[in-house]
């Protein structure tokens, strides 16, 4: 994973131990002290779906399902084309992003120090 990538995942760990959700503006805001970046970056979101595709590939819940949008309390549509390709409707969008934030967060303490 990218630089970027893994020090979104670091900080996400962190979070979801004493929160259930942060918002993109916030992550942006943590991982900058590390690794200067913005909530609307492009390398942000795609950090993100790096993260989204190594959370998969080692079967975990998608830890990025913890972030979203403040103005919508939602992920972002790309959250849901790299988590939830097959979810179409509006409906199944919702539903698959519930299910993974409720994975994540009874999940929180079994997240592997590193993907």
């Amino acid at each position: 994973m990218t630089p970027l990538a893994i020090e979104i995942y670091k900080s996400l760990r962190r979070t979801i131990q004493s929160q259930h959700s942060i918002t993109y503006k916030a992550l942006a805001e943590l991982v900058s002290k590390k690794h200067p970046t913005h909530q609307r970056s492009s390398s942000f979101h795609a950090a993100l779906s790096e993260l989204t595709a190594a959370c998969r590939e080692n079967g975990v819940p998608c830890i990025a399902a913890v972030v979203w949008s403040a103005s919508t309390n939602r992920p972002s549509e790309g959250y849901y084309k790299a988590a939830h390709p097959r979810a179409k409707t509006d409906e199944s969008k919702q539903s698959a992003w519930e299910r993974e934030h409720a994975a994540v967060v009874s999940n929180a303490a079994k997240f592997p120090s590193a993907l």
